[in-house]
């Protein structure tokens, strides 16, 4: 059966690259940021034959913008020997790297390039680069055929348009599909289905590119996209803690927020708005001296949501420009999310039994996870009010967890109330955590009672963290850039015993 498959695939694809000739491939670079990790890219290019390590990253070929920046024949000459070396090895291949959008990505970093690459290359080198491109376009045009509409990327949405207009396919039915991928991987107040600051950036920075083609082939559908561009961008507007990082939600990083900060600026529509008919998601909460970030994200097992962490419930919380509440961030050195870091301890919610809320899968959707996430919000003039909830401990335990949230308005201070619900009569005993990640530089001291710990930070403001139960403070790490330090984290620890138990806490600027 693989053997018929792959049969197929290639007959598909060469048969189609036998059919087209002199495709003009020059003057077709649309970036608009540039969200290539050099220091990761850095750290295995100058290695021989670097293409044959096991670094995932490597097959999206974004090597190819670090050697253009690197320039010169040097940079020229290691391009082209990492393409073809690259494509002799793997282009028999049926499975990886030619999967999920690695194509993609690698097709459209190598018509970036091009020109680069091509600067002083021999007829010769060109003739097989050109065969490299093609082989890619056919590639991408089965995949678009094979894929359900949850596993196209925007990176796949790019690189079918590009290869359609390229191909002299100028189709309005083409477009249309693009506009409604794009509109369902969008939630409806214009947060990307992901969940993660950070793709959403990308997916962004994806459909202004997606216009800017638009516009180069003169086809004048481009403002199709704006609508949500708007939505998205005001959106992503509101996701900065009072310290101008953003939160660190299902593997998002803070390698690129000054060039997301910074592109974010330059367009003058951005008004911060507020989105009041959230029901699920990443909600918010932003006053002049705070902020604040609860994670109530429905799990799906859709591929776009497959680098969801297993965080639900889970806050991060800054005050006075400085971050105070954290989750345990996210790593790009080695090419994916240690997967630990996506467990629920990495983060600032409530565990049970130390089991993670969701069962995490590597590089793919949770394969158990809360059937029920709610959420609701209500405002006066004086607080605001999260509640969520979930179900995700109910299988296992006959448990529902819920927390609320009261946000004052006019102080720098929050009330948290975290409730354990019995689904039914039970006898057993189960322990529980409720943890509160610290950003780093912070020093801490308990007082007398043990419940109440008095935060000082970096710049020495004073917080104080009340609980109605004794404290303790357990090590932790924090991974933000590409770089692990180690913190604190605040715990809250007991038995339930009873179908009912509520714990609460505060933290207030003092």
């Amino acid at each position: 059966m693989i053997l018929t498959i792959r049969k197929f695939i290639y007959i598909f694809i060469f048969y189609k690259f036998k059919s087209k000739k002199n495709l003009i491939f020059s003057d077709l670079n649309f970036r608009k940021n540039d969200y290539t990790n050099y220091t990761q890219v850095k750290s295995y290019i100058f290695k021989k034959e670097f293409y044959n390590l096991s670094n995932k990253n490597i097959h999206s070929f974004d090597f190819l913008n670090f050697s253009n920046k690197l320039g010169g024949k040097i940079g020229i000459n290691l391009s082209k020997e990492s393409i073809f070396g690259w494509f002799n090895k793997n282009k028999n291949k049926l499975n990886f790297p030619w999967v999920e959008d690695y194509t993609s990505k690698r097709f459209i970093n190598l018509l970036y390039n091009y020109e680069y690459i091509n600067s002083s290359a021999l007829t010769n080198d060109k003739k097989k680069l050109d065969k490299i491109i093609f082989f890619h376009m056919h590639r991408i045009l089965f995949d678009i055929k094979t894929k359900k509409n949850s596993e196209v990327s925007s990176f796949d949405l790019i690189a079918y348009l590009l290869t359609s207009l390229i191909n002299n396919k100028n189709n309005y039915n083409i477009i249309n599909y693009i506009k409604f991928i794009t509109d369902n991987q969008v939630d409806k107040i214009g947060m990307h289905k992901s969940y993660n600051i950070l793709e959403h950036s990308k997916f962004i920075n994806n459909i202004y590119e997606i216009k800017n083609i638009l516009l180069f082939f003169n086809i004048k559908k481009s403002n199709l996209f704006d609508e949500l561009l708007l939505k998205m961008t005001s959106i992503l507007n509101q996701y900065f803690h009072s310290d101008g990082s953003i939160p660190l939600f299902n593997g998002s990083n803070n390698i690129y927020t000054k060039l997301i900060y910074n592109s974010l600026n330059k367009d003058t529509f951005l008004v911060k708005r507020e989105f009041t008919n959230i029901n699920n998601g990443l909600a918010f909460y932003g006053d002049r001296n705070k902020k604040i970030f609860f994670d109530v994200v429905q799990p799906n097992k859709d591929m776009i949501s497959s680098n969801l962490s297993a965080g639900t419930l889970s806050i991060e919380f800054s005050g006075l420009g400085e971050k105070i509440f954290t989750n345990c961030g996210a790593s790009e050195t080695f090419g994916k999310n240690p997967e630990y870091l996506r467990y629920s301890a990495a983060h600032s919610t409530i565990i049970l039994q130390n089991t993670n809320i969701s069962e995490i899968k590597e590089g793919n959707p949770h394969i158990k996870f809360p059937q029920s996430v709610v959420f609701r919000k209500e405002s006066n003039d004086d607080i605001e009010i999260f509640e969520g909830s979930h179900n995700g401990y109910m299988r296992k335990f006959n448990k529902i967890l819920k927390r609320k949230l009261v946000i004052f308005k006019n102080k720098n201070k929050i009330n948290g109330e975290d409730t354990f619900i019995s689904y039914k009569e039970i006898r057993d005993r189960f322990f529980f955590h409720i943890r509160f990640h610290l950003a780093e530089e912070m020093v801490f001291n308990f007082t007398n009672n043990k419940k109440n710990i008095i935060l000082k930070t970096k710049n020495e403001n004073i917080w104080l963290f009340k609980s109605d139960t004794e404290l303790i403070i357990e090590d932790s790490i924090l991974v933000d850039k590409n770089l692990t330090k180690p913190i604190k984290q605040i715990v809250i620890k007991g038995i339930l015993s009873e179908n009912k138990t509520v714990k609460k806490w505060s933290l207030e600027k003092v």
